[in-house]
């Protein structure tokens, strides 16, 4: 028999064998998430192409497919609503909560913003932008204001309108953060939260029966707001009872919603899944879809769920690692270089299909090559500066071991 350890000794050797920090762990499934996020709004962007119809079904069915990429952006609006209320909700009480979440967030996101918008700035004349004093809006995070909504130059949106949902994010990181430290309790968050989903949800209702252009309900804050929302209330979810039920259900409700929301809408307007023709999508289809991947989201939690292990596939996890830098650089280089080649391929061959094919290649092959290039020698050495602002929480004893089990630490969490 093994001689019996003093209480200190027992002590350390439990504090060495504890979980670390709640911050250094993150679920390999949500990677894939992540990674599954960006590969429909690359699909979206890259093989854009006016709806013309063609003398090919799988063209053409490709096409009407592509049109419901947008949803990509949705599901970053959930899994980022999930984990940083997550983060916040566990270091609510611990010291530096404030300048520990904003200081991350800065090294996480502003680094490769503001170069992107650098670049841009630099070769304004050669990629042809005409700013109109819209670079003062991105500098400021606030292409999301209705001033702003619908009133870039054409060029600018070429390159650069993709940022509005980061403006979405950071406007919302900006005052979450202040509603969790003064609520705190689960119970009344969640509530908040879905006072506020239905605030955004009522608003847009608003907007499409008054007529508001299309992107005002797609791209003001207050209208999407809703998204991240269901996201806080599913991470929210996870410290109740009701955790193991949202988890085992979360794939059926997926499913469903999910079907429902796209089949409605293509049955009723008999054209394609582009929300900027579909008051359906305008009033409660961005509602719905929310809901729909909080149920992915919580199924993946569940590490026995084939979910959980499909997202642990290497190609979208690796996808998931760099999909911040392939979000930011992939709309620029498709203005950049995708643009001339699908143009000339689609008059040489007298085919679209072999036109946007053709422009697509070479600038999804300079996004992954520059995603992986930015990721590796400039953003990281801003986030390993994150370690001086590492929050001190512990994983929630009734919920660390099925809801965020112990993982290998990753590069680069949420």
């Amino acid at each position: 028999m093994p001689e019996a350890l003093a209480p200190s000794e027992f002590s350390k050797l439990t504090a060495a064998n504890a979980p670390p920090p709640r911050s250094h762990l993150h679920l390999p499934a949500l990677d894939g998430i992540r990674g599954l996020a960006v590969l429909l709004v690359l699909f979206y962007h890259f093989l854009w192409s006016n709806e013309a119809l063609t003398n090919s079904r799988l063209v053409n069915a490709v096409m009407v497919a592509r049109t419901a990429g947008w949803i990509g952006v949705d599901l970053f609006f959930v899994l980022s609503g999930f984990l940083i209320t997550q983060i916040l909700h566990e270091t609510v009480d611990k010291p530096g909560y404030f300048r520990n979440f904003y200081a991350r967030r800065f090294l996480r996101i502003f680094p490769l913003y503001y170069g992107a918008l650098l670049i841009l700035l630099v070769f304004t004349a050669p990629l042809g932008i005409h700013w109109d004093g819209g670079q003062f809006a991105l500098l400021a995070y606030l292409q999301t204001a209705p001033h702003w909504i619908g009133r870039f130059h054409p060029t600018v949106d070429s390159y650069a309108g993709h940022f509005w949902s980061l403006a979405v994010e950071e406007q919302f990181y900006l005052v979450w953060p202040l509603i969790v430290y003064s609520v705190r309790n689960v119970r009344r968050l969640m509530m908040a939260a879905l006072l506020l989903a239905a605030a955004a949800l009522a608003l847009r209702i608003f907007a499409v029966s008054r007529g508001f252009d299309y992107d005002f309900t797609y791209r003001f804050t207050l209208c999407r707001m809703d998204s991240l929302l269901i996201g806080a209330c599913l991470a929210l979810l996870m410290y109740t009872p009701a955790a193991p039920a949202a988890r085992r259900i979360g794939f059926g409700v997926f499913a469903a919603v999910l079907a429902v929301t796209l089949f409605t809408s293509f049955f009723l307007h008999s054209e394609s899944f582009d929300p900027s023709r579909s008051w359906f999508f305008n009033s409660v289809g961005y509602s719905l879809i929310a809901l729909a991947f909080a149920g992915l989201v919580a199924s993946a939690l569940d590490p026995r769920s084939w979910t959980n292990t499909a997202f642990q596939i290497p190609l979208l996890r690796w996808f998931g690692r760099y999909s911040y830098g392939l979000y930011v650089i992939h709309y620029i280089v498709m203005g950049a270089i995708g643009t001339a080649p699908r143009h000339y391929l689609a008059e040489r061959f007298h085919s679209k299909a072999v036109g946007v094919v053709g422009g697509a290649v070479p600038a999804i092959g300079a996004t992954l090559v520059l995603a992986w290039l930015s990721f590796r020698f400039y953003e990281s050495p801003f986030l390993k500066l994150k370690k001086y602002f590492e929050p001190t929480a512990s994983p929630p004893s009734h919920i660390a071991a099925v809801a965020f089990p112990p993982s290998p630490v990753g590069e680069e969490s949420a």
